[in-house]
């Protein structure tokens, strides 16, 4: 079973850098298109759920990958016009964590990735959080998630790993139905659309030596670590939560065994659940969890929003993440948070190439800057176009053909 993403890419990614051409035929450029949904984005918000699951992991992680010591990154000789970026030094190390760096570019027109980090005197909550069908359930993940997962986590009497990963689940959860509670009264007034909004995202908490990271969608942790013989390794600390995987397809089929049409793939890289969805894990997507959600059969009467026809089974995709606990240590030097826009394009050893090669020139500091702008120089080269011919692609449906909305978040240990 392979649990990476995207590996038909990555052979045309080799491919390409081994003919050193920066110029790829039209079908092969074709055949690296990402997977691309758009729905209206002027919606109303707010939400809430109950959800009984709990989080197994799909498959083993994928395995550890050595960075090459001659890796040859991508030259980025302009600098893009950021979303957002954050860079911060902290006076003291906090959970190992002595500074970060975080930048969002965007794609769509709103972007629909968000990022926040927050540390306290013991604590760095870090996430990264990436919105589809809309901005509007990312926003308020972003505005809500830490605060429910602190809750959770303050209530705790001894904080051992499995009862964090379980405090962060619960957090998620009320997330969740938070907001159901607040878009139900809107999606009964007939603004259809807030039933296929959703979000997919993923959370590092830090606390002494502990690192959880919690992961609902298809978000990726990396973690950069030394082996005992000083090599550099990229270390996948989740799993991505996407139809197309094996496991993923296994799982719906045996929930919904009389539901032919459960996972729909125009081909092997671009599967969605019922035909609509390419994530199985994610907050929001009420047409996939809600009989209450779902919208009128009658096209002029769903106000904007989804419809999915009989058979219908719900839930389909699942709000409660997938936790994985990691102590750090010495050989632990950074980790890597980032949307699926950055694996579209880069392997796990490769972003961490990046970073160290950064931080080998003595800098630490726009780090996330870095990485996300050689994300968006290999996604012009896989086109051949150049960086500069990308970045001036207007936000919207144009940049959108091309890439997604692009997030990191990287934390650095002491």
């Amino acid at each position: 079973m392979i649990c990476g993403r995207y590996t038909a890419k990555a052979a045309l990614r080799a491919v390409a850098r081994a003919a050193g051409s920066r110029a790829l035929p039209a079908a092969i450029a074709a055949a690296g298109q990402e997977r691309y949904w758009r729905m209206n984005s002027s919606v109303a918000l707010g939400i809430s759920v109950g959800l009984a699951a709990t989080a197994t992991a799909l498959c083993d992680a994928p395995s550890d990958q050595v960075v090459p010591d001659d890796f040859a990154a991508t030259e980025t000789p302009i600098s893009l016009s950021l979303e957002r970026q954050v860079d911060v030094q902290l006076s003291r190390a906090v959970a190992h964590v002595r500074s970060y760096s975080c930048a969002s570019y965007r794609a769509n027109y709103p972007i629909e990735d968000r990022f926040v980090v927050q540390t306290n005197k013991q604590e760095v909550f870090a996430a990264v959080i990436d919105g589809h069908g809309g901005w509007q359930v990312a926003e308020y993940t972003h505005g809500h998630l830490i605060e429910n997962v602190k809750n959770e986590i303050d209530q705790l009497h001894d904080a051992t790993a499995a009862k964090v990963r379980i405090s962060i689940q619960h957090g998620y959860i009320r997330t969740e139905r938070q907001l159901k509670e607040a878009l139900l009264p809107a999606f009964q007034l007939g603004f259809g659309q807030v039933n296929r909004v959703g979000a997919c995202t993923m959370l590092a908490y830090l606390r002494g030596s502990l690192l959880v990271l919690a992961n609902a969608g298809d978000i990726r942790g990396v973690l950069a670590t030394s082996d005992p013989e000083g090599r550099l390794l990229a270390v996948p600390l989740s799993n991505d939560h996407n139809a197309k995987i094996l496991a993923e397809k296994e799982r719906l089929a045996h929930e919904h065994p009389n539901e032919a049409n459960i996972v729909v793939c125009k081909h092997p890289e671009s599967c969605y659940v019922k035909g609509g969805l390419q994530p199985t894990r994610a907050l929001g997507d009420f047409a996939f969890k809600y009989p209450e959600f779902n919208a009128s059969a009658v096209t002029t009467e769903r106000g904007g929003g989804r419809h999915i026809a009989a058979p219908y089974t719900p839930p389909y995709v699942d709000a409660i993440p997938e936790t994985r606990a990691h102590v750090l240590n010495a050989a632990d030097k950074f980790l890597i948070l980032g949307s699926d826009g950055v694996w579209d394009f880069l392997e796990n050893d490769e972003a961490v190439a990046i970073v160290q090669e950064h931080i080998a020139a003595g800098k630490k500091t726009e780090a996330g800057r870095v990485l996300v702008e050689r994300v968006i120089a290999r996604a012009a080269e896989l086109k051949g176009k150049t960086l500069k011919e990308f970045a001036a692609l207007p936000p919207g449906k144009e940049r959108r053909r091309v890439h997604d909305d692009t997030t990191v978040v990287i934390l650095f240990f002491d």
